[in-house]
């Protein structure tokens, strides 16, 4: 192999090792409440990311309660800053998350108050 070959598959080589694998999940992170739009009662975005809380299921849109559902997660997420700890895509692409407002979790406070059934992902 020429040295200006091996040097580009060495250079590949490690970028392939820096970059992290499909699917990867990357630490968690805080964002305010002002960065959040609200989709339905278990996705929403924080700027092009979508993101879908783990273990629960809420009303399709246009399905009865899917609406209600809607405004109580975001009345959750405006509470204070929330921490979103991502855990794996889904075969849509979004991120599903742990969502954390306040030490609380997000999906446990909807499934409680019976907005969300519980869901494996």
């Amino acid at each position: 192999m020429r040295p200006p070959a091996r040097i580009a598959c060495v250079a590949v080589a490690l970028l392939a090792l820096a970059a992290p694998a499909a699917g990867a999940r990357r630490g968690p992170y805080t964002v305010l409440p002002s960065a959040i739009r609200v989709h339905d009662g278990d996705t929403f975005y924080v700027g092009a990311e979508t993101i879908r809380l783990r273990g629960i299921d809420t009303p399709e849109l246009g399905r009865p309660h899917s609406q209600l559902a809607a405004r109580r997660l975001a009345a959750l997420l405006r509470q204070g800053p929330v921490t979103i700890v991502p855990r794996l895509e889904d075969v849509y692409g979004r991120t599903v998350a742990d969502v954390y407002v306040g030490g609380r979790s997000v999906a446990d406070i909807l499934r409680r108050e019976g907005f969300a059934k519980p869901r494996v992902h």
